[in-house]
């Protein structure tokens, strides 16, 4: 978790994902507790959540993250989901997923092996295309 503190210093997450990721049992919900480098802000203006929500039927917290990255001007969002990826790139939102995290990682040299944590993800069920796994592989000079 700290290779986002690493790469960015501190990060903006909106009240809707604080709440969604610190609920629960996961290990990660006390440090993102904890974590000075994560600033929760609450969206300026909720009724934006609730449209675009109804427009895309995405999350709430996918919803205002993007609604967040907008009011702040954000120089990346980081999401994952195909479907809010589309949005927010509909949206001219500058997007990053969780293998451009590894992949920056890699070139900075914080980590060692983008082919080690991707196999740690698809272990614990996330799930990432093989074009997409082969590719990422290829970009981090591993294959």
């Amino acid at each position: 978790m700290t290779l986002l503190r690493d790469i960015f210093g501190t990060i903006a997450i909106p009240q809707e994902v604080y709440q969604e990721v610190t609920t629960g049992t996961h290990p990660a919900a006390q440090k993102v507790q904890t974590a000075t480098w994560i600033e929760v802000y609450s969206v300026r203006d909720p009724q934006k959540v609730l449209d675009l929500k109804a427009v895309t039927q995405l999350h709430s917290g996918e919803c205002a993250a993007i609604i967040l990255a907008e009011e702040l001007n954000a120089n990346q969002i980081l999401i994952d989901e195909r479907a809010a990826r589309q949005v927010a790139e509909s949206r001219n939102l500058n997007i990053i997923g969780t293998i451009g995290i590894l992949l920056l990682a890699k070139n900075r040299n914080l980590i060692s092996s983008v082919k080690e944590l991707l196999d740690a993800l698809r272990a614990q069920g996330m799930w990432i295309s093989p074009t997409i796994y082969q590719k990422a592989l290829t970009m981090a000079r591993e294959s």
